[in-house]
C-alpha cells in the first residue's frame, strides 16, 4: 500500500450538486497553497453511496507531509485500470463513466505527476 498524505475534502456528488466544480476547484487551490513544487498530487474519490451517480468523497493529498500532524492515507492494494489523460480530466472522466468497468466503488484516485501527465486509477473488482 502507497501512503500519501491529505491536504482536505469534501462531500459532493456529480450529477445532482451545483456546486460540484467550485467544491473541487476550492480542495486544488488548498493543495496550491503548499507550494509544493516537486510534488505528486491525488485527488481521491471514496466513500460512495452507491455508485458514480451517488454521492461520494473528493480529497485532494500529496506524497509529501505538509506539517508534522499530516493524516495519512492509504491508497488500498486492489486491481485498477489505468486511464492517462490525453485532453484534460473531465473528458476521462466522462469516457470512464461510459465504459464497461466492474468497478469497487472502494477507492479511485488521479495522480498529478510533477512532469505534468496524469492518470486515473478506477479501482475494480478482484
Amino acid at each position: 500500500m502507497q501512503e500519501i498524505y491529505w491536504i482536505s475534502e469534501t462531500r459532493t456528488n456529480n450529477f445532482n450538486d451545483p456546486e460540484v466544480a467550485a467544491k473541487i476547484g476550492g480542495l486544488w487551490q488548498e493543495a496550491q497553497k503548499l507550494q509544493q513544487t516537486d510534488a505528486t498530487f491525488y485527488g481521491i474519490y471514496a466513500d460512495y453511496e452507491s455508485d458514480y451517480k451517488g454521492d461520494y468523497t473528493v480529497s485532494v493529498a500529496s506524497n509529501m507531509p505538509h506539517s508534522e500532524n499530516a493524516k495519512k492515507i492509504m491508497i488500498p492494494e486492489q486491481p485498477y485500470q489505468v486511464f492517462n489523460v490525453e485532453k484534460d480530466v473531465f473528458t476521462t472522466w466522462q469516457e470512464i463513466w461510459n465504459t464497461e468497468l466492474h468497478r469497487s466503488y472502494l477507492f479511485d484516485y488521479e495522480e498529478y505527476a510533477p512532469d505534468g501527465s496524469i492518470r486515473i486509477y478506477i479501482g475494480l473488482n478482484a
